[in-house]
Order: C-alpha cells, then sequence, then structure tokens
C-alpha cells in the first residue's frame, strides 16, 4: 500500500489547504496553478478580514479556517468569469465563518 502522506492528494493537517484538498473538494483534476492562486487569495483574504498581525500558521492549525478557505476558493473558482462585471456578495457561510475565527484567535491571541 503507498504511503499516502506524500501523496499530492492526502489530506492536510496544521499545513492549510493544498491543491490537492481542493481538487478533492471540488472534484476535479488540474487547474494547480489556478487553485494556487486561489487558495493564497482565499488565505490572506480570511487573514486580513480578521488580523493580519497573527501570523497565518496560527490560522492553518484551525478547521475552520481551512473550511473558510475552502468555501471562499469554490466561490471564486466558479464564479470566475462573473466576478469582473457583477458584484457578488461573499458566500453567508464563510462571513459566518470568519465570525467565529475572530472570536477564537483574536480573544486567544490579543
Amino acid at each position: 500500500m503507498a504511503d499516502e502522506t506524500n501523496s499530492p492528494r492526502a489530506p492536510s493537517t496544521s499545513t492549510g489547504v493544498t491543491v490537492g484538498d481542493m481538487q478533492d473538494y471540488l472534484a476535479i483534476d488540474g487547474d494547480d496553478d489556478v487553485l494556487k492562486s486561489l487558495i493564497g487569495y482565499a488565505e490572506e483574504d480570511a487573514r486580513g478580514s480578521i488580523d493580519s498581525t497573527i501570523d497565518i500558521e496560527i490560522y492553518r492549525k484551525l478547521p475552520i479556517f481551512n473550511q473558510a478557505v475552502r468555501t471562499l476558493v469554490d466561490f471564486n473558482y466558479y464564479n470566475r468569469g462573473a466576478l469582473s462585471g457583477q458584484q457578488i456578495a461573499y458566500p453567508k457561510s464563510y462571513q459566518y465563518m470568519l465570525n467565529k475565527i475572530r472570536w477564537k484567535v483574536v480573544g486567544t491571541n490579543g
């Protein structure tokens, strides 16, 4: 049996969301560069919305942060063409997760 920890599709633990995670989550193959870019954007968006002075590694240890990143990547992946000409609000679930993270992270690190 292959060692799944080295697999590009192995689930992440405290390293944050990976391209392999997103490919599984979205049930797609390929688009590695697009997903990598969207993951970076989603992490920085979430971090900036909460407290950008807190190290990203602290956020990545939180399962709810990683789910918020997945949610925003999903939203942006499937709305790539539509975002340029419209004003589409973030998903409500993303905003909900940010609020929960804000209380959890800022409360313990602030």
